[in-house]
Formats: C-alpha cells, sequence, structure tokens
C-alpha cells in the first residue's frame, strides 16, 4: 500500500529557544519493534515536534504526519502521527492483527525531566501547547482563542466539548464522556483557562444554532448533570418533552433543593403556560414554588385548577390510589407539611399506606416521608416518634446526597430538642444544620433564615436576648414573607413576643401579632395559635380581665368552665391549640383563684398531659408551686420548686421561667423558700441569670420598695396608657389606679407620669 500524502522527509526547522524535546518518550518509541507505531492526539500535543524530534535522534522508520484528508497506511514499518478525527485506511486491520503500538495524549506529555523547570511543568502539566505560553507569557487572548477554537475544539464531539467543560468548571467531578481530552491532567490548564473557557462557551454557542446539534448539547448536559442548563437549552429550542424529561431527571419538585430557587424559577419560567397548567409534574412545581414564597393560599389554588376541590381533602386523597398517581398523592403528603391543621391518626394512616408503595431505594422520596411525618409528630407532641423517624429521614437524605434536605432534619431536631426544654442539644443540631447548609452548592437565604432564628431562640432561651432581638428588628418580616412551617410559627411566636415583651414592651409583643395576622390572612393559618398567645401576652403585661375576656372570645370547648371541671380529663387533650387553651386558663386561674376548688387536681391532671412542651410543663409547675404556697401547703410548695428550678438549671433553660416572672416574683419573696433554694449550687446559678433578664426588674422593682400592683401600674406607665386604660387593663378603679400612682409618686420622688417613667428607666425597671 502506498500513503495518499507524502511521507515526511524534510529536514529538522530551526526552534525557538523554549523548544523541549522528549528524550523519555523519544527512547520509548525508538526501542519499540512494532510494525506500526500510532501517535494519536488533537491539536496542540506537540505531534509534529515528536516527530522532529524521532528524526534528530537517528530514527530510520518513515514518519508520516497524516494530513486533513486522512490516508491510507503504507506497506512496512511505520511511525503515524494523526488526530482522533482523521481516517488512516488499513489501520483497523492492522490493529486486528496486534500490530499496532499506540501512543496517546497521555504519552505525549512531556515529564518534568523532559521540561527541566519544576515552575514550568507546574503551570503547564507538560502539555505542548501550553509551554511557549507559560515560558514567553501568553500572546492576546483572541489568537489563543482562535487557535483552541479551530485546531482543538472544532474536530471534537458536541458531547465531548460539553463534557470538558463540565471537568472544568469542577475539576473534582469525574469526567462525564471517556474522550474528553487531558481530563486526567492536574492543573494543565491554568495559563490559558480564560481563552479556552471563552473559545468551549463560543463554539457551543455556534453549534446550538443548529437544532439537531443543539439538541446534542442539551442531552450532553443532562448527562453531566447540568440540567438548569439542559432544560433552558431545550426550552429555547421549543424541545419541551426533552425540558420535561430533564426535570424528571433531576426530581421534579426536588428540583429546587437540587438547584436552588433562583434555577427552579428560572426553569418554570421557560415553559409555556398551557404545559404549566396541564403537566402534573409542572403542576407540583409551581405548588412548592408558591409553598417556598410563603403563598399556601396560592399553592391550594393550583393543586385545586388542576385536580379539583377534593385535593384539598389531603386525609382522602392519599388514600384515592384508583384518582391520583403516586406522585401526586406523595407530593400532596408533603405538602401538608405547610398547612396548620387539625391532626388525627386517619391522616398518619394514610400517609404510611403511600410510603409502602415508594421503592425501598428511593433514598430521596423516603427521606422525604420521614420529613413530613417529623413534623406531624412535633405538632402532636409526640416527641420520642419524632426523634425516631427524623434518624430515618436523615439516614436517607444522606444516602440522596442533598445537604440542603439534611439541613431540614437537623434544624427540626434542633427544634424539638427547644421544646423538650434542652438548649444545650439544640444547639449541637443546629450546629449540625449549619454545616449541611455551608456544604449546599447554592445560596438559601430562606434557609439561612430559619436557621438564624432557631439559633436566635437557643440563645434566649440560655439568656442572651440579643440575637433574637436582633432578628425580630431585622428579619421578621422577611421570615413571614416566605417559606416557614408550623412548628417554626410556633417558635416565633412564643419567643419573639417573649423577647419583646421582655425587652421593649408589652405593645411591642402585641404588634408582632398584629403583623403576622395580617401575613397569615393570605393563607387563613395559625388564627388560633397566635389568639392564645396574645392572651399570654397580656397575662405576663399583669391585664388578666383583658386577658381572660380575649380567651373567652377563642371559639371552642376548651373554655374556663371546662377547665375548672376537667380536673384528670386535661391529661387527655392532645391538640396543639386545645392544649395551649387550656393552659392558659390554668394560668389565669392559678393567679386570680388559687384557692379555687378543684385548681389542684386540674393542674395535677395537666402536668400528666404527655403533649406538654417542656416551657409548657415548666410553667404548669411554677404555678402549682403558687397555688401550693398561696393555700399555705409551703412544703409542698418548696420540693415542687426546687424540682423545677433544677431541672431548668440541669438544661440550661432560661426563657420559660422568665415569661412565668409574675409567679416567680411572689415565691421567691419568701426568705426562708429563697434561702433553702439558694443552697443548692446550680439553681442559685440560674436565679442569678433570672435576675440579669426579665426577672430582675421584677426584683429591682421590690428592692425599690415598690408592691406588685404598684410595678403593673409602672409598667402600663411605661407605655404610655392612661388611667381609665390602665384601669381597664389591671381590671381596678380609676379610683384606686390614683392612689397606685400618687405612691408610686412618691417612691421614685417624682411629682407627673413622665417624671415616674423617666426615673423607672434609670433605676432599670422599665425594659
Amino acid at each position: 500500500m502506498r500513503p495518499s500524502a507524502p511521507l515526511q522527509t524534510t529536514g529538522p526547522v530551526p526552534q525557538p529557544v523554549w523548544r523541549l524535546s522528549r528524550a523519555t518518550l523519544v527512547a520509548r518509541i525508538m526501542a519499540d519493534a512494532g510494525p506500526v507505531i500510532l501517535i494519536e492526539g488533537p491539536a496542540g500535543t506537540g505531534k509534529t515536534w515528536l516527530l522532529d524530534d524521532l528524526r534528530a535522534a537517528g530514527e530510520m522508520r518513515p514518519l508520516w504526519d497524516v494530513p486533513h484528508i486522512g490516508g491510507t497506511l503504507p506497506d512496512g514499518p511505520v511511525i503515524v502521527a494523526k488526530r482522533p478525527d482523521r481516517a488512516v485506511t488499513g489501520l483497523a486491520r492492522a490493529e486486528i492483527y496486534g500490530q499496532v503500538s499506540r501512543y496517546g495524549p497521555a504519552d505525549l506529555l512531556f515529564t518534568p525531566a523532559d521540561m527541566g523547570d519544576p515552575d514550568l511543568y507546574a503551570r503547564t502539566g507538560g502539555w505542548a501547547c501550553l509551554i511557549p505560553v507559560a515560558a514567553r507569557g501568553a500572546p492576546g487572548s483572541g489568537v489563543m482563542e482562535a487557535f483552541l477554537r479551530a485546531e482543538l475544539l472544532a474536530p471534537l464531539p458536541s458531547a465531548a466539548l460539553v463534557g470538558w467543560q463540565n471537568w472544568l468548571d469542577a475539576p473534582d467531578r469525574a469526567p462525564a464522556a471517556d474522550d474528553i481530552p487531558f481530563a486526567g491532567l492536574p492543573a494543565p490548564l491554568a495559563a490559558i483557562s480564560q481563552p479556552l473557557t471563552h473559545a468551549l462557551r463560543a463554539t457551543l454557542a455556534a453549534r446550538t444554532a443548529d437544532r439537531e446539534e443543539a439538541r446534542m448539547i442539551a442531552s450532553a448536559l443532562a448527562r453531566c448533570g447540568r440540567l438548569p442548563e439542559s432544560i433552558a437549552l431545550s426550552q429555547r429550542i421549543g424541545a419541551w418533552d426533552a425540558a420535561l424529561a430533564a426535570l424528571a431527571d433531576g426530581d421534579g419538585p426536588f428540583f429546587i433543593h437540587r438547584f436552588g430557587p433562583v434555577a427552579f424559577d428560572s426553569m418554570l419560567a421557560g415553559f409555556p403556560a398551557a404545559l404549566l397548567t396541564q403537566n402534573d409534574q409542572l403542576v407540583l412545581c409551581r405548588a412548592i414554588q408558591a409553598i417556598k414564597r410563603g403563598e399556601v393560599m396560592l399553592m391550594r389554588r393550583i393543586l385545586s385548577d388542576r385536580w379539583g376541590p377534593a385535593i384539598a381533602d389531603a386525609t382522602s386523597v392519599l388514600i384515592a390510589r384508583d384518582r391520583y398517581g403516586l406522585d401526586v398523592r406523595f407530593m400532596r403528603l408533603l405538602i401538608r407539611t405547610w398547612e396548620d391543621f387539625d391532626l388525627d391518626d386517619s391522616y398518619l394512616d394514610g400517609a404510611y399506606t403511600v410510603l409502602a408503595e415508594l421503592p425501598a431505594d428511593d433514598d430521596l422520596r423516603r427521606g422525604s416521608f420521614y420529613n413530613a411525618v417529623l413534623e406531624y409528630y412535633i405538632r402532636d407532641r409526640r416527641f420520642a416518634e419524632a426523634d425516631h423517624v427524623a434518624i430515618h429521614a436523615a439516614t436517607h437524605y444522606d444516602k440522596a446526597g442533598i445537604p440542603i434536605l439534611s439541613f431540614y432534619i437537623d434544624l427540626h431536631r434542633a427544634v424539638i430538642r427547644l421544646f423538650l426544654g434542652s438548649p444545650r442539644a439544640a444547639a449541637r443540631h443546629a450546629a449540625a444544620a449549619r454545616t449541611a447548609l455551608i456544604a449546599t452548592p447554592y445560596d438559601s437565604p430562606g434557609d439561612a433564615r430559619l436557621l438564624a432564628l432557631v439559633d436566635a431562640c437557643i440563645a434566649y432561651e440560655g439568656g442572651t436576648a440579643e440575637p433574637l432581638t436582633r432578628f425580630l428588628a431585622l428579619d421578621i418580616d422577611a421570615l413571614a414573607q416566605g417559606e416557614v412551617w408550623p412548628t417554626l410559627v410556633e417558635l416565633t411566636l412564643t419567643y419573639g413576643t417573649q423577647a419583646l415583651q421582655d425587652h421593649w414592651s408589652t405593645m411591642a409583643a402585641r404588634s408582632l401579632l398584629d403583623r403576622w395576622r395580617v401575613t397569615e390572612a393570605r393563607s387563613s393559618q395559625f388564627h388560633k395559635l397566635i389568639d392564645i398567645r396574645e392572651v399570654v401576652v397580656l397575662q405576663t403585661a399583669g391585664r388578666w380581665a383583658e386577658a381572660a375576656a380575649r380567651a373567652a372570645a377563642i371559639p371552642g370547648r376548651i373554655t374556663q368552665g371546662f377547665v375548672q371541671g376537667a380536673g384528670a380529663a386535661l391529661t387527655g387533650l392532645s391538640d396543639r391549640d386545645d392544649v395551649a387553651l387550656a393552659l392558659v386558663w390554668l394560668r389565669h386561674l392559678a393567679q386570680v383563684s388559687p384557692g379555687l376548688p378543684g385548681l389542684g387536681p386540674a393542674l395535677a391532671g395537666m402536668l400528666d398531659n404527655p403533649h406538654l412542651t417542656a416551657r409548657q410543663r415548666f410553667g404548669a409547675e411554677i404555678w402549682r408551686a403558687y397555688v401550693l404556697r398561696r393555700t399555705r401547703a409551703g412544703a409542698e410548695a418548696e420540693a415542687q420548686l426546687r424540682r423545677t428550678l433544677t431541672a431548668a438549671a440541669e438544661e440550661g433553660a432560661v426563657a420559660a421561667l422568665t415569661e412565668e416572672r409574675v409567679f416567680l416574683a411572689d415565691l421567691l419573696s419568701a426568705p426562708r423558700l429563697r434561702t433553702a433554694l439558694d443552697r443548692i449550687e446550680p439553681v442559685r446559678r440560674l436565679l442569678r441569670q433570672l435576675i440579669e433578664t426579665g426577672h430582675g426588674r421584677h426584683s429591682a422593682a421590690r428592692a425599690a420598695g415598690l408592691t406588685r400592683q404598684e410595678a403593673r401600674v409602672l409598667k402600663a406607665l411605661g407605655e404610655g396608657a392612661t388611667n381609665k386604660a390602665v384601669a381597664k387593663l389591671l381590671g381596678l378603679s380609676e379610683a384606686t389606679v390614683k392612689f397606685h400612682l400618687a405612691n408610686l409618686y412618691r417612691k421614685l420622688g417624682c411629682r407627673t407620669r413622665g417624671e415616674a417613667v423617666r426615673a423607672a428607666s434609670a433605676l432599670r425597671l422599665l425594659a
């Protein structure tokens, strides 16, 4: 056979100063006795240089640099240098018979010994075309970019270009295509990274002008895991089926967790309106988008527009296999997490029927199932079960490899520990959540805000108010406008109102509730939760009559009369709001009627209720101690208070106690009781913390010689209340208010309301 192009026989040409020889590779080739030596690599790998080096070293076999048009393998021993895309007739036959020795791109790299310059090797990785760039400074970027596009990139298929770009963007990821040039180089591209990146993008952009090339590029992007780019390109050319297939590869509605809210919103914006309302996968994505924006009512409308009003009944949907597909029923289960609804076991039974249909290896959805059930158990105060399913969810999410989902589990576990009255354990889970959030490959400011809230509540529970007051000042509106599940709403309202009332005023605490009430009007959620919390705020402010009137206006079976006569029946309450409202009435009765017959059994029944949070239990125990002292059972009161304060001290829980400062102030005013408690070192430290936080103002008021009623009148003055308003708030006559004011003025050395407020602020008697 004769070659179709002449063999290279000319002598060596003058070489520039940066021209290097490859003595090691030259020696290997010259020692190789194979009949056909094939040197194959893309442009820029130094094939022509190598042929010159072989000639200069005395190689006697013919040297053939295959031209662009290809050719035919000559007879006899030969050394062939060619690019991968150039065809040589007869080469495959020679390979079949074992006559070809291959030297590929990795062999063509210069070795450190060839280069003799460690710095030059580090900057080039031994790639031939980079040596002049690194040795004499890069030519104009346009020159290098043009060379790369014409000589290196143009012959490569689009899949290889996409794979190479993917590897360049994330070198730690394994290449997606076997023919990526030099994918194994450690760092050979630093010297030309900018022009190479531009060349790659320009080449790919030019090819997308052809619809079929665009389809291949979109497919390659999907194989590389670059689903947002793949979907965007498919959308651009109207390849809707391909875009939907890529979305399915990204787990549909879970696309937001894999790629972030920005990519998720952009993906949805690229589909036509008809598809957005008719394709089940896209409808579910839109529902998740609404949830992430805090638009619960919009989410419900999106679902009902597609599946009718029956979709609102989540319990029925879960078991309606003949009407709804698994994806729809599963997402309805997840979406229920963000809704404030009355819990019942039939819903939980339906949820587990959905779990049974999920494949055992579907870690993403199985983890998400346990995540949804976790919220159910937390809200039902079944904390042991909540912890159990949280472990299951964490295990599945770790396998799924989506850090933001692991973040949600750790955040839930931190909330569980707060509800259990263990801020130290909560802090450990919050730290794990922070690690998962840092590992998330996109910015998620909404989730960072949720973590900041939980961190602030943990700090507040430990006696540090500044993080929470700062959060309430700067971030509360953004929190209310975004994604927040019911458990976190409860956390926000509980800790937020207490912090504002402790460190600002009752008016500020009620303002927070009013703002949240307006925000949640769009979703018809949390109304009872907000109302109950307002009653607690009024009680804490000493406005017992107003608080009782407000509580009586809350609809439901839990009334003052019900609680007075319920006794042990209070043990069986399980609904979150029923329990909270019953506690409101017990607190009221303990304050205004501590000697009421039946109050003791009612408190005992409530303390036997397994659905209380630690904060609620601490409060009820303090009320019980107060009632015992008021009914002359001093020893029992001391024993109860000792147990409560010791448990709180062991867990580092301060906030729950400061909210009961009205009761604690009275209890701790008994010298014998206070002396007994001071003998217990952890309790003494806890009491010192209480003095430094909310309880300190009441101690200071006592030290200033004010009675409890005078302290209440002073606080109302600080909020700008008139005599008439103070009388209404405290359930007093205006004459009695004037009597207390006269005593206040005398004790503070003042003559006017303004002077009294300024003096009280200076003495730290007001927030």
